[in-house]
């Protein structure tokens, strides 16, 4: 059965207009916490919003992030590869920034290092004003895997490694920044991202 041509963007669950600025492709309804891509507005994602660790101030912005939950297999041919990768340290949760960037680089020191800090542990802190976000969640899969390959790549040359990985939850988190001059402190790790991340 096809997809209709027109869906009307509203809320699923309570009807409302939804919340999203000009270059959203991610609309959200704040007071039921979900968030909706407009490719499919029927599917609904919740929505959380992280606590700041090192602020008690209100942030000065929220930047979406995909939650990214899931499990990464690999394998390969070469014995020496296998006892390097066998004794890395997985990743945690991906946190994949769901807005556009022009600063690629900074979407995978983010993503990185909340994986192997922990991330925001609380996702109950208080709403405020998102940025659009427009990453389709269709292409988390493919890039988690290849999250996990970059960072095993590190240790061992991944050529000839065969990796997969399997999404088993997807949500949409948005995590506090706090201006810092000429860029911004995110509010989990304190990791400086200048304001250009931002500009998109």
């Amino acid at each position: 059965m096809s997809r209709p041509l027109l869906v009307p963007l509203c809320c699923p669950k309570c009807g409302s207009d939804l919340d999203g600025g000009p270059h959203a492709l991610i609309f959200l309804c704040l007071p039921c916490g979900l968030a909706i891509h407009a490719s499919d507005p029927r599917r609904p994602y919740s929505l959380s919003f992280a606590a700041p660790l090192l602020r008690q101030a209100a942030p000065d912005l929220y930047a979406p992030f995909w939650k990214v939950e899931g499990s990464f297999t690999w394998s390969t041919q070469d014995p020496k590869k296998e006892r390097v990768y066998a004794n890395q340290r997985p990743l945690g949760t991906l946190f994949v920034p769901a807005f556009w960037s022009p600063k690629a680089a900074y979407y995978d020191n983010l993503t990185l290092r909340y994986a192997l800090q922990g991330g925001p542990q609380r996702l109950d802190g208080a709403a405020g004003p998102v940025l659009d976000g427009a990453r389709p969640p269709e292409v988390l899969g493919e890039l988690a895997r290849l999250t996990w390959l970059a960072y095993l790549d590190r240790a061992a040359d991944v050529t000839g490694v065969e990796g997969r990985f399997q999404v088993e939850d997807l949500s949409y988190a948005a995590i506090p920044f706090y201006r810092d001059g000429a860029r911004f402190l995110d509010g989990i790790l304190g990791v400086p991202v200048p304001e250009a991340y931002f500009s998109g």
